[in-house]
């Protein structure tokens, strides 16, 4: 009896051992891919070094901010050959200026946040540097004439490798108050132009030195006719000491106040009170989020109604 014993109790941790060295196994095989690993997948040595120098690899891999329902990264990532084909501009001047490298490249992605299923279907689509692509699937997929010839998903979206750098026609970049206006949130985007806060988000820190900035932010832009529903309590809070300030505060999280929100589903804000999250249902408080954009510094979700902090309303 004791030796049978004995032997079940050894069949039982042999067992358990290849189950735990299966379970190893899984876990290595389901890896996530980030834009890089994507990038070398290809053989995009130059555009990886690029997105690097312009510290665009983070934003691409969706770090510090809150991505809540649909959101995709579409990159038009110029080859080797490309880069080097570049005669119009310097490019090696181009990349020990991480601000126009950042720009350049900004133009050769597009953000989907589930308005389309597939980019080809697009004739245009609007870039993260603010401008739009031209797009033709007529015989192959083209980008502003320029050829894709192969592609590669990752985790949070699919680089195709065109054979041409695209180059945009204006030296600015799209902002979070640009993009807040596009996505029909402009009374809010004037507010924040108002209150000083639009160059914080932007990431431009003191004196503009980008090593001095803050973020990537998630900033929640109430729509044009939640302002206009929610008048009476802001001409209220406009009226209190840095009032409109801690409101406006209240719509944006920055990166190292999201390091809990898996545990408490709730983010603090700048303003300081916590704001509550729902990923799943596409809430923030009890406001719905209708559509999002991609901004050099962060993302910009558009909601129905303005959030308003329970210190305001006393």
């Amino acid at each position: 009896m004791f030796v049978r014993n004995w032997i079940l109790l050894c069949l039982l941790f042999i067992a358990a051992v290849l189950c735990t060295i299966s379970g190893f196994a899984q876990d290595s095989g389901s890896a996530k891919m980030g834009v890089n690993e994507a990038a070398s997948e290809l053989g995009l040595k130059e555009f990886a070094a690029a997105m690097d120098g312009a510290g665009l690899a983070d934003i691409l891999n969706n770090q510090g901010v809150l991505i809540i329902g649909p959101g995709s990264f579409v990159i038009f990532a110029p080859s080797d050959e490309a880069f080097a084909a570049v005669a119009d501009v310097d490019m090696k001047a181009i990349k020990e200026n991480s601000t126009e490298l950042k720009r350049i490249l900004s133009y050769h992605v597009v953000w989907n946040d589930g308005r389309f299923e597939n980019i080809s279907e697009l004739s245009s689509a609007k870039t993260m540097q603010g401008e739009n692509l031209t797009i033709d699937n007529t015989a192959g997929m083209k980008v502003n004439g320029a050829n894709v010839t192969a592609s590669q998903s990752y985790d949070n979206g699919t680089i195709y490798v065109i054979d041409k750098v695209l180059l945009p026609k204006t030296a600015s970049s799209q902002g979070v108050a640009e993009a807040a206006n596009d996505l029909g949130a402009k009374k809010f985007a004037s507010a924040i132009n108002s209150a000083g806060l639009a160059e914080t988000l932007n990431g431009q820190g003191l004196m503009g030195f980008a090593s001095l900035a803050g973020g990537p932010f998630t900033v929640f832009a109430p729509s044009d006719s939640a302002f206009d529903n929610a008048k009476a309590t802001l001409d209220a809070i406009s009226k209190k000491d840095a009032g409109m300030m801690n409101l406006l505060s209240y719509h944006m999280v920055d990166a190292k106040n999201l390091l809990n929100m898996t545990e408490t589903n709730s983010a603090k804000t700048m303003q300081g009170d916590s704001l509550a999250v729902d990923l799943n249902m596409g809430l923030v408080g009890s406001a719905n989020i209708l559509k999002s954009e991609r901004y050099a510094n962060g993302i910009v979700y558009v909601i129905d109604q303005v959030l308003v902090p329970i210190r305001l309303t006393m």
